[in-house]
């Protein structure tokens, strides 16, 4: 049987099965980019680790030799298991290219207030609000429903994201089990909504409304362009909260759980930037604790 037989026809099925639209995807990107042009025609039992290694060196960039690599050594395992192939793994001990290192754009924390009073009134507040103060993920942020915030307490309840796959919405449970969580709102902010939720006569849908993700992305971008507010993703305000948290003497175990992370290397790794705040308040500590010594 060959690979293309093997991804299109038993593979991908049994993933969109289990799998999120986005994530089938990606696969089937990787599967019709990349992985099939170069092994679709042959047999598992034909693919040799030298082939792959060639294949993985030619990408000109790492990010996409990683994405099409993983893809086809999902496949190749997969069938290896669900077909009982008694060969050698051919994508044991490949190496792969080291990407670059990659800091999404974070604001500091003027910027970011800077953000929420230029955002003030806008249709989109609500979201931009949230996604700042809660360190959403942005599929958290747009399945968020005015009846998951509690007006008086101000816990926000996550209970799903709403992801979009090619014009189409799909509600899917949040991440992982503790992304499944309850946060709370400063003070400021859940007045804020509060005050939004009454103008707009209390309602219980979908905050983002009848909008689609992309149409409130694209409107969040070009509502800051126009107001010349500083420039950061959905994605980059979650990364945002995380820094400016810490800078303000958060720990990363009390961040990585108001982000929903299983682990706080995944915080650590990953949500926190470099900052010159962060850095001289550590060295402040070390001083106090050296010159206290001397």
């Amino acid at each position: 049987m060959k690979l293309k037989e093997i991804a299109y026809s038993h593979y991908m099925p049994e993933k969109r099965a289990r799998r999120r639209a986005n994530t089938c995807e990606g696969y089937e990107s990787a599967l019709r980019l990349h992985v099939v042009p170069r092994f679709g025609d042959m047999r598992i039992e034909e693919i040799a680790h030298e082939d792959i290694q060639e294949w993985v060196d030619a990408f000109s960039l790492p990010g996409a030799a990683e994405k099409a690599f993983k893809t086809l050594r999902q496949v190749v395992r997969w069938a290896m298991s669900r077909f009982g192939l008694r060969i050698y793994d051919p994508t044991r001990g490949i190496e792969l290219p080291r990407k670059p290192k990659h800091e999404p754009k974070t604001l500091t924390a003027d910027e970011a207030a800077e953000t929420l009073r230029g955002f003030f009134g806008h249709e989109e507040e609500p979201t931009v609000l949230l996604a700042s103060c809660l360190g959403l993920r942005p599929g958290e942020a747009y399945g968020l429903e005015w009846r998951d915030i509690d007006m008086r307490s101000g816990a926000v309840r996550i209970r799903r994201t709403l992801q979009e796959v090619r014009g189409l919405l799909h509600v899917y449970l949040p991440k992982t089990q503790r992304s499944e969580r309850t946060v709370f709102l400063p003070r400021f902010a859940l007045d804020r909504l509060k005050a939004v939720w009454r103008d707009r006569g209390k309602p219980k849908g979908r905050i983002i409304g009848m909008r689609k993700p992309s149409q409130v992305a694209r409107a969040v971008r070009s509502w800051a362009k126009r107001q010349h507010l500083p420039k950061c993703s959905m994605y980059g305000r979650r990364h945002t909260w995380a820094t400016v948290a810490v800078e303000a003497g958060a720990s990363i175990e009390a961040v990585a759980m108001m982000l929903g992370h299983s682990s706080i290397t995944t915080t650590y790794r990953y949500y926190l930037r470099t900052r010159k705040d962060i850095c001289l308040s550590v060295q402040r500590a070390f001083e106090k604790r050296l010159m206290a010594a001397l």
